[in-house]
């Protein structure tokens, strides 16, 4: 696992709490990708999600707002047959949630596998006959 950081955006309507993290991440092991494979990049800049659109307590939220949390990342690129993802672990992002009022992992939170807590997108295989596949 690799270590990074990045900053915590909050928004509301509905309520979605995101890491920002690096581009050059992305754009790294999107190179690993075989060439003959066709991709899109992802449709918003790399991110983990924390929250999405739940119930929270929010009492708490906005309270690491501008705030950078760390995360540690596989060098491993997962994919199915839409996405491809880099597992992520995070200590802070599980207690942001908990202090949400909010189990510490949901469908947003989870890899498209279902089998990593947090995840980076770095590409999907969607609608590759649209003029927005990515040029490598």
């Amino acid at each position: 696992m690799f270590a990074s950081s990045g900053k915590l955006v909050y928004s509301e309507n509905p309520f979605k709490l995101i890491v920002e993290v690096d581009k050059e991440i992305s754009r790294y092991y999107r190179s690993f990708i075989p060439k003959s494979i066709r991709f899109n990049k992802q449709k918003y800049d790399p991110h983990i999600s924390v929250v999405r659109n739940e119930n929270i307590d929010e009492k708490n939220w906005r309270k690491y707002s501008g705030c950078y949390a760390e995360f540690s990342y596989s060098n491993y690129i997962y994919c199915d047959e839409t996405y491809w993802w880099l597992e992520v672990s995070s200590k802070f992002l599980e207690e942001v949630r908990a202090e949400l009022g909010l189990p510490l992992i949901s469908d947003i939170t989870m890899s498209p596998s279902k089998t990593h807590r947090f995840h980076i997108t770095i590409c999907n295989m969607k609608n590759l006959d649209n003029s927005k596949v990515y040029e490598k």
